[in-house]
């Protein structure tokens, strides 16, 4: 029985999926394993994925139909359903080739857990790690998208968040997304900011003027900025207005505003130093590997 599970959704990747998943497979043990959810590619992504299972048998593959009703989030939760792991690590990408720190970072979990009398997520960028039971209790909802910053939300609200800042463990090696997939992706989160119940009067003054964290958000100049308001403004209503015959989910007390939980992410990010600091917690540098110690303590 594998302790870790890393929970992995992928959909027409085929050209970068298998180096991708090499990166992560060639850097762990058998205490690990590879859950992989495809949500109905058309692309050979599902033969690619296939061929991994016959091949290492710490990989396991669920190939899903393709269904207009399974939106994302549901995808990333059946992926963590399906694990068998204690502990499931997620936001690992089929579209990056990553950087021999999985376990460095499993590591730098446990002594945060050794201090903490709770479940919690510890978040960095492009991988997170959690118990499955945490998942289980605040799980991923059918959102097409944002479902990152809906479950934040709810896991800020339980106190079961922690935010690493580190150097960058990833390296994209393909799917550049075009202008028509920013525009399908900033419309399907505009919606799903409806169905979690966040106050529209707040997106609408978000889009005039807010605080730029660069959370899920592009840096943009001075004209991007007024074409992305006046964008933002015409669409907020069309999508809440698209979005009333769709499931409504339940954002937590104080948490309803748009770009709340950006403030909350932006001040709960912190170095390694500062995350040991603030809750009494030693991690061991020796138990890291070199090129984790570089890219996990940053400033040392």
């Amino acid at each position: 029985m594998p302790r870790y599970s890393i929970a992995i959704c992928s959909y027409n990747m085929v050209e970068t999926v298998v180096p991708s998943l090499r990166s992560m497979l060639d850097q762990v043990g058998d205490d690990f394993e590879f859950v992989v959810v495809d949500g109905g590619s058309t692309d050979g992504t599902g033969i690619e994925l296939r061929r991994l299972e016959a091949e290492d048998d710490r990989f396991r593959v669920f190939t899903l139909d393709p269904d207009p009703e399974r939106r994302l989030g549901a995808d990333r939760q059946r992926s963590i359903e399906e694990c068998e792991g204690e502990y499931v690590l997620t936001q690992l990408d089929v579209d990056d080739e990553y950087e021999p720190v999985i376990e460095d970072f499993v590591s730098i979990y446990h002594d945060f857990e050794a201090g903490i009398d709770r479940e919690f997520l510890l978040s960095g960028t492009g991988i997170n790690m959690a118990p499955k039971s945490l998942y289980q209790a605040i799980p991923y909802r059918n959102l097409a998208s944002s479902e990152d910053r809906d479950l934040w939300r709810r896991l800020f609200a339980a106190r079961a968040v922690l935010w690493l800042e580190h150097d960058q463990i990833r390296e994209q090696i393909g799917y550049e997304k075009s202008f028509r997939d920013h525009l399908r992706r900033d419309w399907s989160g505009k919606v799903a900011d409806a169905q979690v119940g966040i106050d529209f009067l707040s997106c609408l003054a978000w889009s005039v003027s807010h605080p730029r964290y660069h959370i899920l958000e592009e840096e943009r100049g001075p004209v991007g900025r007024v074409a992305k308001s006046l964008y933002d403004l015409v669409t907020y209503p069309l999508a809440y207005r698209a979005a009333r015959e769709l499931p409504r989910f339940e954002t937590p007390p104080g948490l309803e505003r748009r770009g709340t939980v950006e403030g909350l992410i932006a001040d709960a990010r912190k170095p390694l130093a500062e995350l040991e600091a603030e809750y009494d917690v030693a991690v061991d540098r020796e138990a890291l590997s070199e090129r984790g110690r570089a890219l996990f303590c940053l400033d040392e």
